[in-house]
């Protein structure tokens, strides 16, 4: 399960960008994850439950997973369409188009702290 080992980035990451004192203070990840990224955000949830029997110390701070749309820009057009059914044509001039510009991305899009 590569989830796993993506909490692992995840919580690297963020000891990697914050000091102890602050991390102590985290109450909350959020995380955007693309259709296409490969992740499973159920198991995503199933894996950092299982971090905590490891790390207590983060067992507060709660995991939130915004899924994103695929979304292709045309080729011919510069029409930006929202992907629909997996399907990658353009809604404008109705070409297919293979430039994903939305969709695969797993980022760390905010983490709340304690006041």
């Amino acid at each position: 399960m590569h989830e796993t080992s993506i909490v692992n980035s995840i919580m690297k990451t963020l000891e990697m960008e914050f000091e102890q004192e602050k991390l102590n203070k985290m109450k909350a990840i959020h995380l955007k994850v693309g259709i296409l990224s490969n992740i499973e955000p159920r198991l995503l949830h199933n894996a950092y439950s299982a971090y905590h029997l490891t790390h207590p110390e983060y067992s507060n701070v709660g995991l939130h997973i915004e899924s994103v749309d695929i979304k292709i820009k045309c080729d011919v057009c510069n029409h930006v369409t929202e992907v629909k059914n997996y399907r990658f044509i353009c809604e404008n001039c109705e070409r297919p188009s293979k430039n994903l510009i939305q969709g695969q991305e797993m980022l760390i899009h905010k983490v709340e702290f304690e006041d």
